[in-house]
């Protein structure tokens, strides 16, 4: 039996089927080490200020321009402390600010892979040029630590800016070994969901590549018709084209059917359920799935989700 797990104030519960799942291998995704999940408060605190330090130097690029590159080098000022650091990429992807070694800078991001040979320099690129021009890049990478060779997960945040010399860039900044935060779901759903408002079903092949900007950690997206059926599921993907609404228990359909009528009148919602993880044990956890509803060309209703599981 799947799960059931309360919902946030204004959040239906979900009980999805787990137990559909657990016979099932999971699909392959790009391995590399979960962190351990600090306090998940602690987590969005980081992410918050992250945030707002990428915000602020962008301010300094749009207010001093050029003039504020110098102060992001300055090792122990308020731009460059430790691991944490800003970087800042020319329109064409091209280094103009790399801290930690200026021997970085005027590399082309543009043909960067991490380690497990995702192409993280096109996704930066890609959200800056995105509507909103700013977003999250998750990729494989080392620490700058001597002597430190492990791959871990990177999250980097991005934003676009116009200098006074009329030139853009792109200022960025990121933290190691993140748990997932709602933040980055949110982020990944709403990507998606502009990929689908475009594309409709043509998004579907985007959607699945494990080296695509949808797959970190544990993380991928999935979409469901107006109707329940599972569309797409890149992780598990031999659930594809069962209806959530057609399962054994009565209780999972009502559940179901009340999560559906939720995002469907809302737009978007929150709802918990039990789910295995995609590359590690085939139990169910815990896991919490932001549902954004989207309208396709055509006019075909899609939903997306996305979800983070307890243990980060």
């Amino acid at each position: 039996m799947a799960l059931a797990a309360a919902s946030g104030p204004g959040q239906p519960t979900a009980l999805w089927p787990a137990s559909a799942v657990l016979a099932q291998a999971p699909a392959q995704v790009p391995a590399a080490p979960n962190p351990a999940a600090p306090d998940s408060a602690a987590a969005d605190t980081q992410v918050q200020a992250l945030v707002s330090r990428v915000e602020a130097a962008a301010a300094e690029v749009r207010r001093r321009g050029e003039e504020a590159f110098a102060t992001f080098r300055r090792r122990g000022a308020p731009w460059f402390e430790g691991e944490s650091y800003i970087v800042v990429l020319g329109s064409d992807g091209r280094s103009v600010v790399y801290p930690p070694d200026l021997r970085g800078e005027g590399l082309n991001y543009k043909e960067f892979q991490d380690l497990g040979g995702k192409p993280f320099g096109r996704q930066i690129l890609a959200v800056a040029e995105s509507p909103s021009g700013r977003g999250w890049v998750h990729y494989q990478w080392r620490r700058p630590i001597a002597g430190d060779r492990r791959p871990v997960w990177k999250a980097t945040y991005v934003e676009r800016v116009t200098a006074p010399s009329g030139r853009t860039y792109l200022v960025l900044s990121g933290l190691y070994e993140l748990p997932m935060v709602k933040a980055f779901v949110v982020d990944a759903v709403e990507s998606a969901a502009a990929l689908l408002q475009r594309e409709g079903r043509g998004a579907f092949e985007a959607l699945r590549d494990p080296l695509g900007p949808f797959f970190y950690q544990d993380t991928y997206v999935f979409v469901l018709d107006r109707n329940g059926t599972l569309l797409l599921n890149p992780a598990f993907p031999a659930l594809e084209g069962r209806s959530l609404l057609s399962w054994p228990d009565p209780a999972e359909r009502a559940i179901a059917a009340a999560s559906l009528k939720a995002v469907l009148r809302d737009g978007s919602t929150w709802t918990t359920y039990s789910w295995p993880r995609p590359s590690a044990s085939k139990l169910p956890e815990r896991k919490t799935t932001y549902l954004r509803r989207v309208v396709a060309p055509g006019g075909e209703v899609l939903i997306v989700g996305s979800g983070l599981y307890a243990g980060g």
